[in-house]
């Protein structure tokens, strides 16, 4: 009898209990998963397809990558650097974070890029959105190799002390026409801060990006004395008067949103805005985020780990930090543990977080969506028993993720990262620490 032939597939994922990500979170358990030219072709039992490449997932929980849609690859050599009292030099991102990233050179740059990159490989992180940089071109090439979604922007301002950092919108527009606006890596504008930024800087940001079919990163209402700021500049909160010059619009990323009055977020919900709360960070240094309130208002709320100098790059750490105090901030006092479900935590972090940076078929296992797939290994002490992998959160950390898929291409398997050099790296990153420190000590002192 003769042996139908199999049609040959990129990439095969076999033996798996997915966890789907669509709107029911739905566990498919006992299935394999086809990937090929980049997307998932079919979810099934599949014995008539072959894979170039094949991933026993047995034991392992696949789920949609991760997407860090707010950080600083650039910041990530000061890690451990900064002390919560150092994090008090209000603000820190104009005292200590800004100048650090204007001192940067070139070489360093580039390790930091890898670095990066790196550990996000390592967390499942498939996809970042960088908040603006020094070198937006090295991050973008490095990101390239890596094998992961990037999307890179200068640091645009011009008002600081740091005259030297200016970066104009021009210099964005240059980058977003160099790297496109749909590849895996693309160009992106971005305001780094109101405060730090002129009237025309910020109109012609936004025009550039409506022009250009772009997206804007912004540092938004992060802080009060940003809103002390807006009310004396122009007598308006800030997204009010973003939404006055109609720049609200859902291209764009705002970073933190977490000083938001009712009336803000209602024009975030008109207009399709995409916040981004950065769980850890916002705790320590900012304050609860009206997550659940944004959330029933139908605003597509994403996770940002803010990484680089004082977070990691685990995007389970901070989903877990998120349950932690946004239940027991806006649960404990009506008695209403379920104001925020396990599942909407894990929706922002992968879902919503493809959707904020324009990848709209991507951050869910099924057909026809982008071949984006982590595995996390649950054959471990603290994942045994696991009787719903939705649960993951409440357990694991970027340590437990195993293989990482992007775009079907198959970046780490069984732990060890294949497009990029692990080992020089972290050596060339250790030699480097003296002199970065040596430098960053102005900074604080």
């Amino acid at each position: 009898m003769k042996t139908a032939m199999k049609e040959l597939v990129d990439t095969i994922i076999r033996n798996a209990d997915a966890l789907t990500m669509d709107e029911e979170a739905r566990v498919l358990r006992h299935i394999d998963i086809a990937i090929n030219k980049g997307y998932i072709k079919d979810i099934g039992i599949l014995r008539d397809y072959e894979g170039t490449e094949e991933l026993d997932a047995t034991g392992k929980v696949p789920l949609p990558g991760f997407v860090d849609a707010h950080t600083h690859p650039f910041q990530i050599l000061l890690r451990g650097s900064l002390s919560l009292k150092d994090l008090n030099v209000h603000p820190i991102w104009l005292k200590v974070l800004i100048p650090f990233e204007a001192g940067m050179s070139e070489e360093e740059g580039i390790l930091s890029a890898q670095l990066a990159c790196l550990n996000m490989i390592r967390k499942g992180i498939t996809a970042y959105a960088d908040s603006g940089g020094p070198y937006p071109d090295v991050l973008g090439h490095i990101t390239d190799l890596a094998g992961i979604r990037g999307r890179i922007t200068y640091s645009t301002m011009d008002k600081s002390s740091f005259e030297s950092y200016y970066h104009r919108a021009e210099e964005n527009r240059a980058l977003v026409r160099k790297w496109g606006t749909s590849g895996r890596v693309q160009g992106y504008y971005s305001i780094r801060e109101i405060m730090t930024s002129s009237d025309e800087l910020i109109e012609k940001t936004f025009r550039y990006a409506e022009e250009d079919g772009a997206r804007i990163h912004l540092h938004i209402a992060e802080e009060f004395s940003e809103v002390e700021h807006a009310l004396n500049r122009w007598g308006e909160r800030p997204v009010e008067y973003l939404y006055r010059k109609g720049f609200l619009s859902s291209r764009l990323i705002a970073a933190h949103s977490a000083f938001l009055s009712d009336y803000e977020i209602q024009m975030y919900a008109e207009t399709g805005v995409n916040p981004v709360h950065c769980p850890t960070i916002n705790m320590t240094y900012m304050t609860f985020p009206k997550v659940p309130h944004m959330l029933n208002m139908g605003i597509n709320v994403a996770i940002g780990s803010d990484g680089g100098s004082y977070r990691g790059l685990d995007m389970f750490t901070e989903i877990n930090v998120a349950m932690a105090s946004l239940i027991g901030n806006y649960g404990t006092p009506y008695y209403d543990f379920g104001s925020l479900k396990l599942g909407s935590f894990l929706r922002m972090a992968t879902r919503n977080g493809y959707l904020a940076i324009g990848e709209n078929m991507a951050g869910e296992i099924r057909p026809g969506y982008k071949g984006d797939i982590i595995l996390v290994d649950t054959r471990k002490a603290h994942l045994v028993p696991l009787y719903d992998p939705a649960s993951l959160p409440l357990f694991a950390t970027g340590n437990d993720i195993s293989d990482v898929i992007v775009d079907g291409r198959v970046l780490m398997k069984g732990g060890q990262v294949l497009t990029m050099d692990e080992e020089a790296i972290v050596k060339k990153a250790r030699e480097i620490s003296p002199q970065i420190m040596e430098r960053f000590g102005w900074h604080i002192n």
